[in-house]
């Protein structure tokens, strides 16, 4: 029975996803080089796959750093804007602007 919807059907998703190229030799390096530098009392460099999530340590922290900063930009901001406004609104609607038409109309 095809009867005709109100409605578009939706179609299926395409998704163009291409994997990342894996190179194994590369990541048997990094982990001789970071067990020598370990060994030798230094930090290990790069990612280090023996701690999950390692790779997003800090992360949440510093985007909610960045969200808090952005937030007290847009306050600072719109308090700024409405200053600048009522101040406008106060010079039109209250204020005697005779003496500056004058200035003008000369």
């Amino acid at each position: 029975m095809g009867f005709g919807s109100l409605f578009k059907v939706p179609q299926h998703n395409v998704f163009d996803y291409k994997p990342r190229y894996y190179d194994p030799e590369k990541d048997r390096r990094r982990e001789l080089l970071n067990e020598m530098r370990v060994s030798q009392g230094k930090e290990a460099i790069g990612f280090d796959s023996s701690k999950p999530g390692a790779r997003i340590k800090g992360s949440f922290k510093h985007q909610m750093r960045r969200s808090s900063y952005s937030k007290g930009n847009s306050a600072l901001r719109v308090l700024v804007l409405t200053f600048v406004l009522g101040f406008l609104a106060y010079l039109i609607l209250i204020a005697d602007l005779t003496p500056i038409v004058k200035l003008f109309m000369k």
